[in-house]
């Protein structure tokens, strides 16, 4: 005589029938510090990025005041060259005035 076992309908799904694997899959050591560098290189180059940034920044802000400063300096030369202007005049008018009083 042979039992033949036959499921009568769908059986329940328990937690004990599954089984969690996590990762144990065992890693090289240097797979491992591939991945170390390469999650270094990106954290560097993200810094780098930044730095770069920053530094575009404020060699904006030094072109901005050398602009500043470029047009000041300009201004007082012209300021210079109208007072200049101004003392050769009043200095060839009296020295004019002196030659016409003293013959």
């Amino acid at each position: 005589m042979v039992l033949i076992s036959v499921p009568v309908g769908p059986r329940p799904l328990y937690d004990s029938d599954v089984e969690v694997c996590g990762a144990e899959i065992a890693t090289n050591p240097r797979v491992e510090k591939l991945n170390l560098v390469e999650k270094e290189n990106e954290y560097l180059k993200e810094k780098l990025k930044r730095i770069e940034e920053e530094k575009m920044k404020l060699e904006l802000y030094v072109v901005d005041v050398i602009d500043d400063h470029k047009i000041k300096m300009y201004a007082m030369r012209l300021n210079i060259r109208k007072i200049r202007k101004y003392v050769v005049n009043k200095q060839a008018w009296y020295t004019m005035l002196l030659d016409q009083l003293l013959p």
